[in-house]
C-alpha cells in the first residue's frame, strides 16, 4: 500500500505581518519582500552560526521568492526542529546498505570461517573486535576482494576512515563492485570534509568533534549526556557495549558537507553516531537528538534485526517524543479509511521516502511505541526484545489496537 502524502508536522508561517525578507541574515540586507501574516514558508537550510536564521522560499501574488527569515519571525519552528531533527539520510546510509547485505551473502562463500565471524561482529555494532580477528586473514589472503570488503567495512564502523578506504580500494582493484564503488565515493567525500579532529574518550563513547567549533567544556558534558544516557536506554532494552560507541558533532554545515544528508535532517546512525549542533551548545534539542540515536545504537547492539517501526517509535518514545492530539486524529480517521499500511508493511529502508510520507511512517512508529508501552507495560520491552519470535503476534495486536 503506498503511503498517503500528510503534512502532520506544523507548517513553518510567518508570525506578523509587513515581515521583511531579506537577503541575508542581517538586519541591514536588502529587503527582497514584505510577507503577510500566516505566509506558509518551505526551509531551504537553517543557519548554524549563532544567527538562528532560515533560508526560505515563499510564493507572494504567485511568484517565488527566496531569501532569510530570522527563527523569530517564524511560527511553529519548535514543531518543525522535532520532525526533522532525526531524519533518515538518503547518502551514505543508503550507499552503506547494499554493501552490508552483500556482506552477509558473501560469508557463504568465505575462504575463511573468520569473515563470517567478523560480520557477525561488525553486526552486533563490535567492528574494532572485527578488524582484530580479520588481521591474520588479511595477511593468508591478501589478494583476496571479499576478505577486503569485509575489512573495509569493519575499520569504516570503527570510525578508521582512511584504512576503510585503503582496504576497499584494493578490493575494487581487484573485483569491480557497483555498490561498493558508491559507497567508497561517498566516504571519501566524508574524509575529504570532515574537519572533526578532536576526540574525547567516555566511559563507553568515543566523541569526535571540531575543536574550532565546539568548546572542550561542552564536548565533555556531551560525553556525560551520553554515557547517562546509555544507562537508562539499556535499563529499560537490556543492551550492552563491549566498545566504545562513536559519536561526531559537529556544526550544521560540516554535518551537511560530510554525511550528504538532506539539509532538513540534523542526525542520523550508520554504526557511529552523527549529531549537527544546531542550538550552539548543549540544549534541548542536541540531547533530544543524542537519546534518539543512542537507542538506534542500543537497538543494533543487541545483534538483531528489528522492524523499521519498531527502530523508529523506540527512539522517537525513549527521546521524549509525544504524538500530538491532532495527529493522533488524523491517524485514526486514515486508519477507519484503510489509507495507512500495517506496520508490518512500512518496510525496513525509509530513506527513499519522500518528507511527507516520512512524517507519516515516523508517526505510526510513535503511534505504535506509545501502544506497545501502553499494553505491554506489565510484559516488559525488554522481555519482548529478548524474545523478538513474540515481535509478530504484539505487531498483529497493536495493528487492532490502532484500528489499521
Amino acid at each position: 500500500m503506498v503511503i498517503p502524502v500528510l503534512f502532520f508536522a506544523a507548517a513553518l508561517t510567518v508570525k506578523q505581518d509587513q515581515t521583511p525578507l531579506r537577503s541575508g541574515c542581517d538586519a541591514a540586507d536588502e529587503t527582497l519582500a514584505s510577507l503577510p501574516s500566516g505566509t506558509p514558508v518551505e526551509v531551504r537550510f537553517r543557519l548554524a552560526d549563532g544567527s538562528d536564521c532560515f533560508k526560505i522560499s515563499a510564493t507572494i501574488d504567485g511568484k517565488s521568492v527566496v531569501g532569510y527569515l530570522p527563527a523569530s519571525a517564524l511560527a511553529g519552528v519548535n514543531q518543525f526542529d522535532k520532525d526533522h531533527a532525526s531524519a533518515p539520510s538518503v547518502d551514505t546510509i543508503q550507499a552503506l546498505k547494499p554493501v552490508e547485505a552483500e556482506t552477509k551473502s558473501l560469508v557463504a562463500r568465505a575462504v575463511d570461517p573468520t569473515i563470517g565471524r567478523a560480520a557477525d561482529l561488525i553486526e552486533a555494532n563490535q567492528p574494532a573486535q572485527a578488524l582484530a580477528i580479520l588481521e591474520p586473514t588479511l595477511r593468508r589472503y591478501p589478494k583476496n576482494p571479499d576478505v577486503l570488503l569485509v575489512a573495509g567495512l569493519a575499520a569504516y564502523r570503527a570510525d578508521q576512515l582512511r584504512i576503510a578506504l585503503d582496504y576497499w580500494k584494493q578490493s575494487l582493484d581487484l573485483a569491480p563492485n557497483e555498490a561498493l564503488s558508491r559507497l567508497y565515493a561517498k566516504v571519501s567525500r566524508e574524509k575529504e570534509n570532515d574537519r572533526s579532529a578532536e576526540t574525547l574518550y567516555g566511559m563507553r563513547f568515543a566523541l569526535r568533534y571540531e575543536g574550532e567549533t565546539l568548546p572542550a567544556e561542552t564536548a565533555r558534558a556531551i560525553v556525560a549526556v551520553l554515557d547517562d544516557e546509555f544507562n537508562r536506554v539499556a535499563g529499560q532494552i537490556g543492551c550492552r557495549t563491549d566498545e566504545r560507541i562513536v559519536a561526531i558533532v559537529q556544526s550544521r554545515e560540516a554535518y551537511l558537507r560530510t554525511t550528504g544528508a538532506a539539509e532538513w535532517s540534523g542526525g542520523q546512525y550508520d554504526g557511529r553516531i552523527h549529531i549537527a549542533l544546531t542550538d550552539g551548545n548543549l540544549g534541548a534539542e542536541t540531547r533530544r537528538k543524542l537519546a534518539h540515536e543512542l537507542v538506534h545504537a542500543c537497538l543494533t547492539n543487541l545483534g538483531r534485526s528489528w522492524p523499521a517501526w519498531l527502530q523508529e517509535g523506540l527512539a522517537q518514545k525513549m527521546s521524549g517524543d509525544v504524538l500530538s492530539a491532532g495527529t493522533r486524529e488524523q491517524l485514526k480517521k486514515l486508519a477507519e479509511t484503510h489509507q495507512i499500511p500495517r506496520l508490518e508493511n512500512l518496510g525496513q529502508n525509509w530513506s527513499r521516502l519522500s518528507t511527507d510520507n516520512a512524517r507519516v511512517a515516523y508517526s505510526l512508529a510513535l503511534a505504535a511505541a506509545e501502544a506497545l508501552y501502553d499494553n505491554y507495560s506489565n510484559y516488559g520491552l525488554r522481555n519482548i526484545l529478548n524474545n523478538p519470535q513474540t515481535l509478530q503476534q504484539i505487531t498483529a495486536d497493536l495493528d487492532k489496537k490502532l484500528g489499521f
